[in-house]
């Protein structure tokens, strides 16, 4: 029996703001055996019509209502990275537990308050990182930790989406055209790259949009002599789809959606073998390692220091991109604004 089954009580999340991942997450809370649906924030007007689409909750147009009433063990927000802060601390200070998507805030000096506020209060913020937890990706981390290939050298990584997917019906303001694909192809990939290789030495990156169609190419350099190439296409015509292949100097690891396994590892010219794919879906991983925060007092996977990086290696790229230039993570500081801005 696992861990979380052995729970004596659900554990309590409620969600604020409304966008098709917090319709997604929503609906899975509610059906999940060990979740209780505690209810829904969203300060929009016409809310209530529209999350009754999705889910039976109640939806509350305040959050400290909200944390009064319901007493959440967790808050999932969904809300643009401007509107995090104010709703991180209100929970914080309620003793809640958060899953937010990264950046958090804006500034180290946020990243340094949240930690504090945290700490006073005993609790978490658990950064999204779903990705984590796809079967290519916990396969690759095994793997590569295993030294099945070596040393890694050089990493391919493509990904693509329909515009839909990214933005719904709408594309990002000009201010955002660089940073906002940027972020939405790849933050997840390179928090996953951070989190098997280390630390980031610098990064170069091109982005190119036509009408509704934006190509974006990042090379990153990995402390550890690892390059990683990630390419990323916003309005394709299906679904979202990754792939990556990974090359030491032992042998190479592969994953593709065109593949029945997991992945693919090469070693010795036509020596391979494939691990079987995995029977548990990313967001049923990541929960779970969630529910053992709340239940077991256990440390995020990634902490917000890590996620912190992540999101500084995104701007890094997005200025890289801007001037053409490659970035020295090092030397690299954010401007003002940097969010608005880029």
């Amino acid at each position: 029996m696992s861990v979380i089954m052995q729970a004596k009580q659900q554990v309590k999340i409620a969600v604020m703001g409304y966008n098709a991942g917090s319709v997604k997450y929503a609906k899975y809370y509610a059906e999940h055996p060990t979740i209780q649906l505690a209810g829904i924030c969203d300060l929009r007007d016409d809310e209530a019509e529209e999350w009754s689409e999705h889910v039976q909750a109640t939806v509350f147009h305040n959050l400290p209502k909200l944390l009064a009433e319901q007493k959440p063990d967790i808050l999932h927000l969904a809300l643009p990275v401007m509107e995090h802060l104010p709703d991180l601390y209100i929970a914080a200070e309620a003793g809640v537990h958060m899953m937010c998507e990264k950046p958090m805030g804006l500034s180290a000096t946020d990243l340094k308050q949240l930690a504090a506020i945290c700490r006073q209060h005993s609790v978490q913020i658990i950064p999204s990182h779903e990705a984590l937890f796809r079967p290519e990706y916990s396969d690759l981390a095994r793997q590569v930790r295993a030294g099945v290939i070596g040393s890694p050298g050089v990493v391919h990584v493509r990904r693509m989406m329909t515009g839909e997917e990214a933005y719904g019906s709408r594309l990002p303001s000009s201010s955002a055209h660089r940073i906002e694909p940027i972020m939405t192809l790849f933050i997840e990939e390179i928090e996953f790259m951070s989190y098997l290789l280390g630390e980031v030495e610098s990064v170069f990156a091109q982005h190119i949009r036509k009408e509704r169609t934006e190509y974006a190419l990042l090379t990153l350099k990995y402390e550890c002599g690892t390059i990683v190439n990630m390419e990323g296409i916003l309005g394709y015509p299906s679904p979202a789809t990754s792939e990556f292949e990974m090359a030491g100097n032992q042998g190479i690891v592969r994953s593709s959606p065109k593949m029945s396994a997991s992945v693919e590892i090469r070693r010795g010219g036509s020596e391979f073998r494939l691990v079987s794919p995995a029977f548990e879906d990313a967001i049923d991983g990541y929960i779970r390692s969630v529910l053992n925060i709340a239940t077991y007092k256990t440390e995020p996977i990634i902490s917000l220091e890590a996620s912190w990086k992540t999101a500084v290696v995104i701007q890094a790229a997005a200025y890289s991109a801007s001037n053409g230039q490659a970035v020295t993570m090092r030397s690299f500081r954010l401007t003002d604004g940097w969010w608005r801005d880029a």
